[in-house]
């Protein structure tokens, strides 16, 4: 209030801010509107809520308190600790705010911040200097929050294929794990075993070598033909195949003894009809089992690729669906603007229609024009006329300046002598008209400016805060002392009255009509307790009823406040509308004269 009755001028770019005094009672004090300030504020409310922190749409909260509370969210999702009370009050003194604000800084120090801010900067909501710290804060904080949403993914997909897999998986593994003890069993009993040991010496033909160590281990292999055998039959064009009977005859066991004596024995055709039936039975299991596991990888193949066609298919409807959609969309569009178009265009034709029978009007129109042509042709004349008279005069002080120059050294120096005293005569003026102006400036420079009184304005605002704070402090203080006061006078007549009443029993007790007289002091001093203790809980809950209603009406209040807010948002909608419609009008008008 006082800063009202101080600065009482009412300065045309100068808006009412609403405060709050110890009392809890609004206050209307001045605030100084700056556009730029203004356009930054919003744009740094409209960043927070994109970015996720919907608590600066509150209409209730206090614009430090959406900005300190921005900022601790965004230091928050950039894994950075800060100390701060998101629980903020409206009476907080600029020490307070300032030391508040202080903790969050010291952050911005540590996170590396490029933008300079300090803390007198946030209290005093300079939003030209909050403005590109807010947007690098979001942007980090963004940047963060996709990391590790990706690192978390990453995490997920590996904890999902450690503890989990599919059925067809889960199916092929307890397959394999079924046949696998079943595969060692069969490579234990059909591994390849020696039966046969050479004592000969082999021979240098490759091929020989290779069927004689198959024969050791009881594969009697393809019928091969030695090298020379291979050069006598290109030059006759015969060969003789080898002896398998000569070979095996050679062979001898190499199971009954390790040592080296062993026992030559022969085989016959028979066990090597057995021997080459087993392995030929042996051979065709294997190959069964495998073309089996191949065309189980094959199905499986086929699987996954009829999934991810499926997939695809899906996509595709998809993306078909949307690609409907936005044409429908698009062709609705269409059909609006071709019906402008058509309106437009009979607005057009009738607008022409107008101008073709408007032959009165374009008659009092080239009139105008006329009366113009003849006004523009008076003032060249009467410009021409001065353009003469200054001519005549220039012409008069050359003639003058020519007789002077004719005239005698006497005459020219008194002449001279009277224009320098003219000429400081006329400096004496000049000199006083500056004094003046000076003086009038230094005058108005005594005046304090807009920007210096909204300063001096903000600082006494401040100051009736802090004044405010501290004396709400004081009347906490004079509260709790009047209670403890009250409660230490409670204690000491509840001790003065068992005084009396221990006193009153040793003395009432000694006879019956002592007796009666205490018991009935004692209920007389039961029935003032009572009514005392009657009277606080009635005082009680007086204060609560009014504690109440006062918050019923904060509460209507504050409905209130939002709908008026809701008011204003729909009126400014609307007026931007009707400007929108107005510039749309204008410009049909533009052309249709056009």
């Amino acid at each position: 209030m006082a800063n009202r009755d101080v600065f009482s001028k009412i300065l045309p770019n100068v808006k009412l801010g609403t405060r709050y005094d110890e009392d809890g009672r609004e206050v209307q004090v001045e605030r100084r509107e700056d556009s730029d300030a203004t356009a930054k504020e919003q744009d740094t409310f409209d960043i927070l809520v994109a970015a996720g922190y919907y608590r600066a749409r509150i209409k209730g909260l206090s614009a430090f308190d959406k900005v300190v509370g921005g900022m601790t969210w965004c230091i928050e999702c950039c894994d950075y600790d800060v100390d701060v009370d998101l629980l903020f009050h409206e009476s907080l003194s600029i020490g307070q705010k300032i030391a508040l604000v202080e903790k969050i800084v010291s952050v911005l120090i540590d996170m590396k911040c490029p933008h300079s801010l300090e803390p007198h900067q946030v209290q005093g909501l300079e939003f030209l200097a909050i403005h590109p710290v807010i947007q690098w804060l979001v942007r980090t904080s963004v940047e963060n929050r996709a990391e590790r949403g990706q690192r978390l993914k990453r995490f997920a997909i590996g904890q999902f294929h450690n503890h989990y897999q599919y059925k067809s998986d889960k199916d092929n593994l307890t397959k394999i794990r079924l046949a696998s003890t079943h595969i060692k069993a069969i490579q234990e009993v059909y591994g390849p075993k020696r039966l046969y040991e050479r004592q000969e010496a082999p021979g240098d033909d490759d091929v020989s070598r290779v069927r004689l160590t198959l024969l050791e281990y009881g594969d009697p292999g393809p019928m091969f033909k030695s090298s020379a055998e291979r050069k006598a039959a290109q030059a006759a064009g015969e060969a003789e195949e080898l002896d398998l009977e000569e070979y095996l005859r050679s062979l001898s066991l190499a199971k009954e003894d390790l040592t080296g004596t062993q026992k030559r024995i022969d085989l016959d055709p028979s066990a090597r009809h057995e021997l080459q039936q087993h392995y030929a039975e042996f051979k065709l299991e294997m190959e069964t089992d495998a073309q089996e596991l191949k065309a189980q990888n094959q199905q499986k193949r086929l699987e996954a690729a009829k999934i991810a066609l499926e997939h695809k298919v899906k996509r595709y409807c998809k993306d078909n669906e949307q690609l409907k959609e936005a044409e429908k969309e698009q062709d609705q569009k269409t059909k609006e603007v071709e019906e402008q178009l058509n309106t437009l265009n009979a607005e057009l034709k009738a607008h022409k229609d107008t101008a073709d029978k408007a032959d009165p009007k374009l008659l009092d129109k080239v009139q105008s024009l006329l009366q113009q042509h003849e006004e523009l042709k008076k003032s060249e004349a009467e410009f021409k006329e001065s353009c003469r008279t200054d001519l005549a005069n220039l012409q008069q002080q050359i003639d003058d300046l020519e007789a002077f120059s004719a005239q005698d050294a006497e005459t020219q120096a008194a002449a001279l002598a009277g224009e320098e005293q003219r000429l400081k005569e006329l400096r004496l003026q000049l000199a006083k008209r500056n004094r003046g102006i000076v003086a009038i400036e230094r005058k108005l420079d005594a005046i304090p400016d807009r920007t210096e009184l909204a300063q001096y304005q903000r600082r006494f605002h401040e100051l009736h805060n802090e004044m405010s704070g501290k004396h709400l402090e004081t009347k906490q203080y004079y509260i709790l002392y009047n209670t403890l006061n009250d409660k230490k006078r409670y204690l000491e007549k509840e001790l003065t009255l068992l005084n009396s009443i221990c006193e009153a029993y040793n003395e009432g007790m000694m006879s019956p009509h002592g007796r009666e007289d205490f018991i009935r002091q004692f209920e007389s001093i039961v029935d003032g307790v009572k009514s005392a203790q009657d009277k606080v809980r009635h005082k009680y809950n007086e204060e609560r009823m009014r504690r109440d209603e006062l918050n019923e009406e904060l509460q209507s209040l504050l409905e209130l406040q939002r709908q008026y807010a809701l008011a204003v948002k729909q009126l400014t909608r609307e007026c931007q509308r009707c400007e929108q419609l107005q510039q749309q009008l204008r410009s049909i008008r533009s052309r249709t004269q056009s």
